[in-house]
C-alpha cells in the first residue's frame, strides 16, 4: 500500500481531476456532494473522539468499533477496485479529489485509471461513518433476533447481521446515488441491477460483496469475551510484548482489527468485482457528462469509448500502443459497417 501510495503522490500526474469548460454539475448535486463531505467528516471526527481519543483517556485502550474505523478508512485504498479491468464506477470531479493511485496498482488493467476522482475529503469521513453506522444497524439486527428468538444459532445469528448490512448498504448507496450525485455504476449488469437503464442503476451485487465483508464486520463486533475483546484480539494480554505497555497491547490490536477488515474485503469484494464489471452493459444512454467526459476517463472528445461488451477490452498500455492508429467513433464504425 505504502509502496501505491509514494508512487502516486510522486507521479507527474499527481493533482486533481477537474471539470473541463462546457460541462456543468447540476446545482442539486453540487449541494448533495458538499453535504457528503462536510457531513460525514464531522461524523468520523466525533467516533474519533467517542470511540478512539475518550476510551484511551479512561481506560489506555480504544474501542474495537474505532479500530475497525481505522480499518475502514483504509479500505479507500481498495474502492474503486471494480474498475480493474474495465471501468464500472464513476466518480463526480465536482467533489474534491486529486485523481486517483489505481495506476499506479501492479497489474491494474483499465486505462486513466489515474483520473478517477476519488472523492478524498468525502470518503475519508464517509468510508468509516458511513461504515460504523451500518456496523450498529447490523448489531442492532442480531440484537433483536436474538431477543426475539432466544434459541437462535450463532451461524443464524450471523446470516442475520450480514444481511442486515447488506439491505443497510442497497437503501444507503441507492440514495447516495440518486440525491448527491456523487458517483454513480454505469458500468453494471442492467439484469442484476435495480433501476436497469438508467444512470442511477444499482448493482444487487454490489450490495452482495460490499454488504456482504462489511456484514461480516459487524458479526465481528457482536461476539465478544467477558473483557470485550473480538475473536481476532483474544491472547494479546498474554503476550509478553503487551503485558506492560497499554500502548503495545493497542497497537497489537489494531493490527489485527484492521488485518481482518482488510482480509475479509479483499477475498469477499476485490477479488470478484472486477470480473462481474468486465461483463457489463453498456453505459446508459442518460448517463451525465460530467462523470464520462468531465472526468476524460471516456467518451466523445476524450479519444477513448465507455466500455460496452460490443467492445475489446483495452488495457492501460493499449493507448500507447496504438497512439499513432487512426480514431474513429463507435458510431462512424457502425455506420462503415453497415454499408
Amino acid at each position: 500500500m505504502l509502496y501505491v501510495v509514494y508512487h502516486w503522490v510522486t507521479a507527474p500526474y499527481f493533482g486533481p481531476t477537474v471539470l473541463p469548460p462546457g460541462v456543468e454539475v447540476p446545482l442539486q448535486f453540487k449541494i448533495g456532494t458538499r453535504a457528503v463531505e462536510i457531513g460525514m467528516s464531522l461524523v468520523w471526527i466525533y467516533f474519533i473522539y467517542t470511540q478512539l481519543v475518550k476510551p484511551i483517556r479512561q481506560t489506555g485502550q480504544p474501542n474495537t468499533l474505532g479500530l475497525l474505523g481505522i480499518g475502514f478508512f483504509f479500505a479507500i485504498f481498495w474502492d474503486p477496485s471494480m474498475n480493474w479491468i474495465q471501468q464500472g464506477c464513476v466518480y463526480n470531479p465536482y467533489a474534491f479529489n486529486m485523481g486517483f493511485l489505481s495506476g499506479e496498482i501492479p497489474g491494474w488493467m483499465s486505462p486513466r485509471g489515474n483520473l478517477l476522482p476519488e472523492p478524498l475529503i468525502a470518503w475519508s469521513g464517509g468510508y468509516p461513518g458511513f461504515l460504523i453506522w451500518g456496523c450498529l444497524f447490523g448489531l442492532a439486527a442480531m440484537r433483536w433476533a436474538k431477543s426475539r428468538f432466544p434459541a437462535i444459532t450463532n451461524l443464524r445469528l450471523g446470516i442475520v447481521g450480514v444481511l442486515a448490512v447488506m439491505v443497510f448498504d442497497m437503501v444507503l448507496e441507492m440514495a447516495l446515488i440518486r440525491f448527491t450525485g456523487i458517483y454513480a455504476y454505469p458500468g453494471s449488469i442492467r439484469a442484476l441491477s435495480i433501476f436497469a437503464g438508467h444512470w442511477y442503476q444499482f448493482p444487487i451485487y454490489e450490495a452482495i460483496f460490499f454488504g456482504g465483508w462489511w456484514g461480516l464486520c459487524a458479526v465481528l463486533l457482536y461476539f465478544k469475551d467477558d473483557k470485550g475483546l473480538t475473536w481476532v484480539e483474544r491472547g494479546v494480554e498474554k503476550m509478553e510484548f503487551c503485558k506492560r505497555s497499554n500502548f503495545r497491547k493497542g497497537m497489537v490490536r489494531a493490527v489485527a482489527v484492521i488485518g481482518f477488515c482488510q482480509t475479509v474485503e479483499l477475498f469477499i469484494y476485490v477479488l470478484p468485482m472486477p470480473l462481474l464489471t468486465a461483463n457489463a452493459d453498456p453505459f446508459p444512454d442518460d448517463t451525465p457528462a460530467f462523470f464520462t467526459v468531465g472526468t476524460g476517463m471516456c467518451g466523445p472528445g476524450t479519444g477513448l469509448a465507455c466500455p460496452r461488451p460490443d467492445l475489446p477490452i483495452q488495457r492501460r498500455n493499449d493507448l500507447d500502443k496504438f497512439s499513432g492508429a487512426p480514431q474513429i467513433s463507435h458510431e462512424q464504425g457502425a455506420a462503415v459497417a453497415a454499408r
